[in-house]
């Protein structure tokens, strides 16, 4: 689909296009984006920091729920990696393919609309495979993580940094609307235990684990005081509840009904 097409059929790839146009000839770099596509919790510095378990021969990955694409794009330009981003929401997709088409050196950055429960790709298509804050509304655990693992080589390697329920937290305890369900029947957390319960007995093992949610916080904190500067800020993608979602997060992590991890997860050898 060319370009004119896809600001047609897209709302967000036209608020996106109009910026652009706005913004008027420039030589754009991948981190001018961060404010619009790197919006899980602790942005761009948050996926530098995942990136540096990425095992130094893992050069093929698939990034899933992968939004407007910034995960993908960061490690392409500053890993060398070759990326297919995922997600099911076809705006998003459309959207990322925009922004990819402003920015030089991303002939190995590519994105397809798709279900993470029923990856399009053959058996061990990847080296590694990362989620950034991409399961919360999945409630088939299980699935999503058995399909991770039949697309990754043996000792191929899952990169997480998700949020997760705090322990002894309910799922009716986490206020919303937040940015992956407007209400609680349409998130699905889970406790970081029940998640590596699922995943050891599909093939995987924990190989690295940190807790992030105080840093989450501390970031949060910062971001609603700083907020990223225009024209690429968090609410082109989120709408205009952006600001209820990110008011909800802070209290959400204030109260301890959250916690934030990130962990390096690698399928085992049979």
């Amino acid at each position: 689909m060319n370009s004119t097409s896809l600001i047609h059929h897209h709302p967000l790839t036209k608020r996106l296009a109009n910026l652009l146009k706005k913004a008027g000839p420039k030589a754009w770099q991948a981190s001018d984006f961060a404010g619009v596509d790197q919006l899980h919790l602790g942005g761009l510095e948050a996926s530098k920091a995942l990136a540096q378990w990425l095992p130094l021969n893992a050069t093929r990955g698939l990034d899933i729920g992968c939004g407007l694409g910034g995960t993908s794009r960061y490690l392409v330009v500053n890993h060398g990696c070759s990326m297919v981003g995922l997600d099911l929401n076809n705006d998003y997709i459309q959207a990322a393919q925009l922004l990819n088409s402003h920015l030089p050196g991303l002939s190995d950055c590519h994105f397809v609309a798709g279900n993470s429960l029923a990856l399009p790709f053959a058996e061990h298509s990847f080296d590694f495979v990362v989620s950034q804050h991409a399961s919360m509304n999945i409630a088939q655990k299980a699935v999503l993580l058995a399909a991770v693992h039949k697309v990754l080589q043996v000792e191929g390697c899952l990169l997480l940094h998700e949020v997760m329920l705090a322990q002894d937290c309910a799922q009716t305890s986490v206020d919303y609307p937040t940015p992956w369900a407007d209400q609680h029947d349409h998130s699905h957390l889970s406790h970081w235990p029940d998640f590596m319960q699922l995943a050891h007995a599909i093939g995987f093992k924990l190989i690295k684990f940190e807790d992030n949610t105080m840093d989450a916080l501390e970031w949060l904190h910062k971001a609603r005081n700083q907020p990223p500067s225009p024209p690429f800020t968090p609410n082109i993608a989120l709408g205009p509840t952006a600001g209820r979602m990110s008011a909800n997060m802070l209290r959400n992590l204030q109260q301890g009904r959250l916690q934030i991890v990130s962990a390096l997860l690698v399928k085992a050898s049979s």
